[in-house]
């Protein structure tokens, strides 16, 4: 285990946030026991890749937890264990690789298997839910590592339950031969889509906010005529309107600003009040 003084800036998309000075290294699952003193009375963020989340421009007091469990172990015929670090395109890459079917949707997904399951991701009508069997994870509150099941975690549209305080290790999914011209038509149609539709994975975290159940936040953010709006540097794409792209040197206040203005517009214009999929931690006083 690695305790360190990181700039968080570093280390998400958005590139925001300031300085955090516990920020835990996570090498094996024998470093999990040395956790209990460290993180007791803090607030504790569990960090992937960081695609998800705005901190704050302000140091953060709390601990930054960052797992380094990458491998992928092949159970049976029919599962594998993928650690939580794992990155989600390289997991569709091995999915490919071994002609396994339904991991082409993670191929633009820039997160870790461990985003994937707290935040449910998704992508061309398939949630990363549909692939689980179970995990396993480290609980902070009793030091103990535990296995949850796909029916315990209670997942949902971008969200999961019972998963609060707990580092993810680990997930067993479901795996199924496939057909590798299938398998390639559907990588070169999503990455096709995905390059017309979005703009380039910098300085933004993929969608800000979730569907609705009768309209995509992109329609409604679009219908407000809010592409290309901006707050100090932060402005909605026009490219997709539930993107937003920072540039080099914008605040993480700004990307608040943008969002709660958002949306107030269109629950002002349709009535509809939209949902953050990104998360804000830290202290944002307007």
């Amino acid at each position: 285990m690695k305790i360190s003084s990181v700039d968080l800036s570093k280390i998400t998309t958005y590139r925001f946030g300031g300085v955090c000075n516990n920020f835990i290294e996570l090498e094996s699952n024998d470093d999990l026991s040395k956790l209990s003193e460290t993180v007791l009375g803090k607030e504790n963020i569990i960090i992937g890749k960081g695609s998800n989340l705005a901190f704050s421009d302000k140091e953060f007091q709390g601990n930054v937890i960052s797992p380094k469990f990458t491998s992928i172990e092949e159970k049976s015929e029919t599962e594998i264990t993928v650690g939580a670090s794992v990155f989600l395109p390289d997991l569709s890459r091995y999915f490919k690789e071994n002609v396994y079917s339904n991991g082409e949707f993670l191929i633009g997904i820039p997160g870790t298997v461990g985003g994937a399951v707290k935040m449910n991701a998704g992508a061309y009508d398939w949630e990363f839910s549909d692939l689980i069997q179970y995990i396993e994870c480290f609980d902070l509150n009793t030091s103990s590592e535990i296995k949850l099941t796909k029916n315990d975690i209670n997942f949902s549209y971008r969200s999961s339950q019972h998963l609060d305080n707990k580092i993810i290790l680990s997930a067993t999914l479901q795996i199924e031969k496939g057909d590798i011209n299938k398998i390639n038509s559907n990588l070169a149609n999503f990455n096709k889509i995905r390059k017309n539709s979005q703009p380039p994975a910098i300085y933004n975290a993929g969608s800000v906010f979730k569907n609705t159940e009768d309209f995509t936040a992109g329609k409604l953010i679009d219908e407000a005529g809010l592409k290309g709006y901006e707050i100090d540097g932060v402005s909605v794409s026009e490219k997709h309107a539930n993107f937003f792209i920072a540039k080099k040197d914008a605040k993480s206040l700004s990307l608040y600003k943008l969002v709660q203005y958002v949306k107030e517009v269109v629950d002002s214009k349709f009535g509809i009040r939209l949902e953050e999929e990104i998360i804000f931690i830290g202290d944002f006083d307007l």
